[in-house]
């Protein structure tokens, strides 16, 4: 795992979460484009959730790196989890619906 500085963690979220933000209107349009991104997306943050579980679980991440109390992340992975399974079972309930094309001349509500 790299090292990162608190500050360049903090940006990179920061980051993070706007990239999001400006792709919600897409997402809530069902447009084509953002399925695939949605996909890899859940199954990523499942990961991430599953891995601050079993670092608690066992106590540790690799031999040097031990917790004597859970593992940071581990309270808020199970919100994450339910997040993930949540947009996994949306993804699949509506993956028969007409999605729409990404331009804004065939999507009037972008």
């Amino acid at each position: 795992m790299p090292t990162l500085e608190y500050e360049v963690w903090r940006n990179g979220l920061i980051f993070g979460i706007v990239v999001l933000f400006l792709l919600a209107p897409l997402m809530f349009t069902n447009a084509r484009v953002m399925r695939p991104l949605a996909y890899v997306f859940a199954v990523l943050m499942m990961g991430n959730a599953l891995a601050h579980t079993l670092a608690t679980i066992f106590g540790r991440t690799v031999a040097t790196v031990r917790f004597s109390r859970p593992a940071p992340g581990f309270w808020s992975s199970p919100f994450l989890l339910m997040a993930s399974a949540y947009l996994l079972v949306q993804l699949r309930r509506t993956r028969n619906t007409t999605p729409t094309d990404a331009s804004p001349a065939h999507n009037s509500r972008i």
